[in-house]
C-alpha cells in the first residue's frame, strides 16, 4: 500500500534565498503559516493567485516573501508595488517588506495621502524597488511622473475587498492604465471574497489560482465570539462595566461613524479610561501619534471606525468591542478579525441593542459565525473585580518594600488599624495613591487621547483598573442569535 507524506513546514523547505531565510530568522519567524505555505511556491512559480484567508493569518509575508524573492536590486526603478486601503495598512506592509528583504537589499517606500511629498520623491529617487501605497496618492504620482511602473512584474491587492467598499475601484482602474499589459504577475488577497471582487478578478488577473484556506470559516476561530444585549441609551454605561470588569490588557471599540467615535471617546476617557480615539479625519501626524501611544500601551483603549482602522496590527489585542453593529457580514469578520491575531486567543464582544438584534442575527448566520450571549455585569460584580485588583497590586508592590521603609511605617499602619476612623483614613491613603495628576500638568491632545495612565498605575481601567482580570464567563440564553 503506498503512503503519501506531508511536506514538512518549514522556510527552508519553500526553497528561500540564504538572505531571505536569514531575515525570517532575524524577524523570529520560525515556521510558516498555512497561507504563506500554500501560496509562496505558486507566487515563485509565476502565477497570478487569488488569496481567500482569514485576517492575522500571516498575509503579508506571504506576498513579501516571493516579492523580495523576485526583485533584483542591480535594477533602477519599482519592479513591485502593493496596493492597500489605508495608510496604516500601507506603513505595516512597507515596514515588514523591508525586514524580509533587509539582507538582499530591497528598498521599499510607502506612499500615502496626509504624508510628506518631499519625503517620499527623495526615496523613490534613492532606488526603492517596492512601493506599498494607497490607490490615492500613488496615482497622484502616477500623474505627476514622479514615479514609473514601466518595470513593475509583481502587483498586489491587499484587503481587496475593503478597497471596494471605500470607494477605490475607479483609482484601482486608473493605475492599471501604467502597469505594463504583459509580464506582470498579480496577486489578489481578501478576508472574503463579494461579489464585487470577482470583476476585478477577471478584469485584472489572467487565470488565477485559488488559494482558498477560509472557506468554511472565514472568522477567526481563536476568537470567541459574544454579544450583550443592552438598551441603545445605555450602551456608553454597558460598555464601560465590561470594560472594567473584562480589564482587558488592550481593546479596540469600533463604531460606525466618527461622531459616535467621538461620542464614545469622550465618555470613556471622562471616566478616566487610558483611551484614544481615530476617525477618518484626523490628521495624519495625529494619528500616527495616536497609533504609537496605542503600541507602547500608554493608550490600552482605541476608539475607531472601520476606515481608520484598516492596517492596525496589535499583536497582543486582548479585545475587540463592537459598539455599534455594522452594515455587512465582512464588516464584522474584519472587525471580529483584530484580535486573535496568528493564533493567539481573544474576545469579540458586540453590544446589541434589541432593535438591532436581527441584523445581527443576519451578520453572524452569513458565516455560521458561533456566538454566545454575554450579561451585563453589576454594578456589585464590576466593583468587586475593581477591589480585588486593587487589593492585588498593593499586596505585590508591599512585597516588594524596601525594609528601612516596612519598619518606618508599619507602626503607622498597625495604629491606623487600630483607630475608631480606619475606614476614612484607609480610603484618603488610597485616593491620594491612585490620584491622576492635575489636568493643567498634562500636555493632551483632546481630540485624540486621554491623559497617559501614572507608571505606578497597574494598567488597569480608571483608577483601579489592574492586569490580569478574569474573563467573564458566556451564557447562551433563549434570545440568541439563531443559526
Amino acid at each position: 500500500m503506498e503512503t503519501t507524506t506531508t511536506p514538512t513546514k518549514s522556510f527552508a523547505a519553500l526553497n528561500l534565498s540564504a538572505e531571505t531565510l536569514s531575515s525570517l530568522d532575524t524577524m523570529g519567524y520560525k515556521a510558516p503559516t498555512d497561507v504563506q505555505f500554500e501560496t509562496v511556491p505558486r507566487a515563485l512559480n509565476g502565477k497570478d493567485l487569488v488569496v481567500q484567508s482569514r485576517t492575522g493569518t500571516g498575509k503579508t509575508a506571504a506576498f513579501g516573501i516571493p516579492m523580495v524573492e523576485r526583485i533584483d536590486p542591480s535594477i533602477e526603478g519599482v519592479q513591485a508595488v502593493v496596493l492597500a486601503p489605508t495608510r496604516e495598512l500601507a506603513i505595516q506592509v512597507a515596514e515588514e517588506i523591508t525586514q524580509l528583504g533587509r539582507a538582499k537589499g530591497v528598498k521599499v517606500v510607502s506612499i500615502y495621502g496626509g504624508d510628506s511629498m518631499d519625503r517620499q520623491l527623495d526615496e523613490l529617487r534613492g532606488g526603492a524597488s517596492v512601493v506599498a501605497g494607497t490607490p490615492g496618492r500613488v496615482l497622484d504620482h502616477l500623474r505627476r511622473r514622479t514615479m514609473k511602473f514601466d518595470n513593475v512584474k509583481m502587483l498586489v491587492l491587499d484587503e481587496a475587498d475593503r478597497m471596494l467598499d471605500m470607494g477605490f475601484a475607479v483609482e484601482m482602474g486608473q493605475i492599471m492604465e501604467y502597469m505594463p499589459p504583459e509580464g506582470r504577475q498579480t496577486l489578489l488577497f481578501s478576508a472574503t471574497i463579494p461579489l464585487g471582487i470577482r470583476g476585478i478578478i477577471y478584469h485584472y488577473l489572467t487565470e488565477p489560482e485559488w488559494v482558498l484556506l477560509s472557506e468554511d470559516q472565514i472568522y477567526v476561530k481563536e476568537v470567541q465570539h459574544l454579544y450583550c444585549l443592552t438598551p441603545r441609551l445605555h450602551k456608553e454605561a454597558t460598555l464601560y462595566k465590561l470594560i472594567e470588569y473584562e480589564n482587558p490588557a488592550s481593546s479596540m471599540i469600533f463604531c460606525n461613524t466618527k461622531e459616535e467615535t467621538r461620542l464614545v471617546y469622550t465618555f470613556l476617557a471622562g471616566k478616566g479610561l487610558p483611551s484614544g480615539m481615530l476617525s477618518s479625519d484626523l490628521p495624519q501626524k495625529k494619528r500616527e501619534k495616536v497609533m504609537a501611544r496605542f503600541k507602547a500601551g500608554e493608550l490600552r483603549h482605541m476608539v475607531t471606525t472601520d476606515v481608520a482602522s484598516r492596517g492596525i496590527d496589535i499583536e497582543d489585542l486582548s479585545h475587540v468591542f463592537i459598539f455599534s453593529t455594522p452594515d455587512s457580514p465582512e464588516q464584522y469578520i474584519h472587525r471580529a478579525g483584530r484580535t486573535g491575531r496568528v493564533g493567539k486567543s481573544g474576545r469579540a464582544i458586540s453590544l446589541v441593542s434589541a432593535h438591532d438584534l436581527m441584523n445581527f442575527n443576519r451578520l453572524v448566520k452569513r458565516y455560521h459565525v458561533d456566538v454566545g450571549e454575554l450579561s451585563v455585569p453589576s454594578d456589585d460584580e464590576v466593583n468587586a473585580r475593581k477591589v480585588e485588583r486593587i487589593v492585588t497590586k498593593l499586596a505585590a508592590e508591599g512585597q516588594t518594600m524596601p525594609l528601612e521603609d516596612f519598619a518606618e511605617f508599619s507602626p503607622v499602619a498597625r495604629r491606623i488599624a487600630e483607630h475608631e476612623h480606619r475606614d476614612r483614613i484607609t480610603t484618603l491613603l488610597l485616593r491620594k495613591f491612585f490620584e491622576a495628576p492635575p489636568p493643567e500638568e498634562l500636555e493632551v491632545d483632546a481630540e485624540s487621547m486621554a491623559p497617559p495612565p501614572r507608571p505606578r498605575d497597574g494598567g488597569g481601567g480608571g483608577r483601579s483598573g489592574f492586569g490580569g482580570g478574569e474573563s467573564r464567563r458566556p451564557r447562551r440564553g433563549p434570545r440568541g442569535p439563531r443559526r
